[in-house]
């Protein structure tokens, strides 16, 4: 009934290696399945962030037509803004937990000039505002450092920027498998001038 087996034995008994194999090869086709869905929800993800965040700085770039006549932002504009993004999000996925949302606008203005062949930027007003616990959602670089990127307008003034900047927090399940990190923070920035 009972056989010897040593482990000369054990290592050339061949019949069961194809269940063998199959349950390693199995794992690994499971981790790899795991890894794809998850970056495949990740991009999904990010891909709303980035049409929110764009969005969102749309409607804040016709500021003279939406905020009466205003250039200037104040918490009450950034506190509608991540509104207006919840409920973009919302409607994109319903299942989504957007009780974590956060978002920051930067805004930048500069001094007019005082001739207008004048070619220096003078930052005249830099302010960035936060709607949630926005410790975590920063942009991947101040716009007060992009002053390059505003163009001389009609008037000869330099035109004002904003940054919006939508981050999420979003549960990883590659993360948990491969690192100590429970969250990822998903983020996404648009930079718009004014109309």
């Amino acid at each position: 009934m009972f056989r010897n087996l040593n482990v000369l034995n054990l290592y050339t008994d061949r019949r069961a290696a194809v269940s063998v194999e199959f349950v390693l090869i199995s794992l690994m086709l499971i981790l790899f399945i795991v890894f794809l869905s998850d970056l495949m929800l990740r991009q999904a993800t990010i891909g709303k962030l980035d049409r929110v965040s764009y969005s969102v700085a749309g409607v804040l770039r016709e500021r003279i037509q939406l905020f009466d006549a205003r250039e200037t932002l104040n918490q009450q504009d950034v506190d509608l803004a991540a509104r207006l993004a919840a409920r973009m999000l919302k409607d994109m996925h319903s299942d989504i937990d957007l009780s974590r949302l956060q978002l920051t606008v930067e805004e930048l203005h500069f001094a007019d000039p005082l001739r207008l062949n004048d070619t220096r930027k003078q930052v005249k007003r830099y302010r960035s505002w936060h709607s949630g616990s926005a410790e975590q959602c920063k942009p991947p670089q101040p716009l007060n450092q992009l002053t390059q990127l505003t163009p001389r307008g009609s008037y000869g003034r330099w035109v004002p920027l904003y940054q919006v900047t939508v981050c999420l927090p979003n549960i990883s399940w590659f993360t948990r498998l491969t690192s100590r990190e429970q969250q990822t923070v998903l983020s996404s920035f648009a930079i718009v001038m004014l109309r």
